[in-house]
């Protein structure tokens, strides 16, 4: 009696850890099947790259697959010469290189939120209303959740009525002058006007914590220093440096993000000190590439003899990319 009982325990066991036939299938099967269904999806856009129901299709299902699909090579290419193009074009000429290039983008990696939003933009300064409007749609469809909707939204609205005087044989407005290049890492705040316009936010600057009261100064950890970790780079090993921590001269503890590349510069989003425990947040952007970013999340606990910082780093970037490592992090 008890053997049967112990082999009917065992074979439920088995029935839950076996592989396709337990708890983990499921999910396994679910996502190959969304794999599927997109490459096929993406097969019919190639044949069809101006339907729109499609696009959205495509995008709804993006947004449901954990890890998002992966963004293509030609993809990040044309995003990047489309965000250059954009950013010097004074005449129609150049919004014509920047369209072409964020369609080309559009159509490789249909599922990414910052091209149909740079590809309206870009669009609407070249007096392509309707073509402006229905990409800021599918901008919205890609980013239910972002923080400039209200904006897109009004922009929308203007476009919905300029599209109406075109067809009623009316004059649109002329389209948008391409605006000064803004000075590096400082963000352009959106003008007043009767038609809503659409920039880049300003990035927020957090790189001072404040420091403890002073009766327990003593007590804080030494995280001061310049900070590095060893990385692999083609088959190399290499020493890349993290950030630096110092005081200022208030005596506050300040974070100097790395520098990395002539064009790249990186604002401090989050920088918290708990005990022995340090969070450190840098978002990444490029002075060429107004739609680049990537940013960079530290978790990191400082040893007991103060000589490493060792946790997890996270590095998310534009087109859905996410990226965890464990570190350890030393002093040099």
């Amino acid at each position: 009696m008890v053997f049967g009982i112990r082999m009917l325990l065992l074979l439920a066991l088995f029935a839950f850890t076996i592989p396709g036939d337990g708890f983990a299938a499921p999910s396994l099967k679910k996502s190959a099947a969304a794999q599927e269904t997109l490459d096929q999806y993406m097969e019919d856009l190639k044949k069809s790259p101006g339907d729109n129901a499609l696009r959205e299709k495509i995008i709804k299902l993006a947004l449901t697959m954990k890890p998002a699909p992966e963004v293509p090579e030609t993809a990040e290419r044309s995003i990047a010469r489309g965000t250059a193009f954009a950013q010097k074009a004074t005449d129609g000429a150049g919004h014509k290189k920047a369209i072409s290039e964020f369609k080309s983008a559009a159509n490789a990696a249909p599922w990414v939120a910052l091209i149909y939003y740079n590809l309206g933009v870009v669009q609407e300064k070249a007096g392509l209303y309707a073509e402006a409007l229905q990409n800021l749609k599918l901008y919205l469809v890609a980013a239910p959740e972002a923080k400039n909707s209200r904006d897109v939204k009004n922009k929308i609205y203007a476009l919905e009525a300029d599209v109406e005087d075109l067809q009623t044989g009316k004059s649109a407005p002329a389209p948008t002058p391409a605006p000064a290049p803004a000075e590096p890492g400082v963000g352009k705040a959106l003008a007043v006007a009767s038609k809503p316009t659409l920039e880049l936010e300003p990035e927020k600057q957090l790189n001072i914590l404040k420091m403890p009261p002073p009766e327990k100064r003593a007590r804080l950890p030494n995280f001061i220093g310049n900070w590095y970790f060893k990385d692999t780079l083609r088959g190399e090993e290499l020493t890349l440096h993290a950030f630096e921590l110092s005081k200022n001269a208030n005596g506050d503890l300040a974070v100097t993000p790395p520098k990395r590349a002539a064009d790249s510069y990186a604002t401090v989003q989050v920088f918290e000190i708990s005990d022995k425990t340090l969070k450190l947040q840098m978002k990444w952007m490029m002075h060429s590439t107004v739609g680049y970013w990537k940013v960079e999340t530290y978790e990191l606990t400082l040893s007991d003899d103060n000589k490493t910082l060792t946790g997890s780093h996270n590095q998310k970037s534009v087109g859905g990319r996410s990226v965890d490592m464990d570190r350890v992090l030393f002093r040099q």
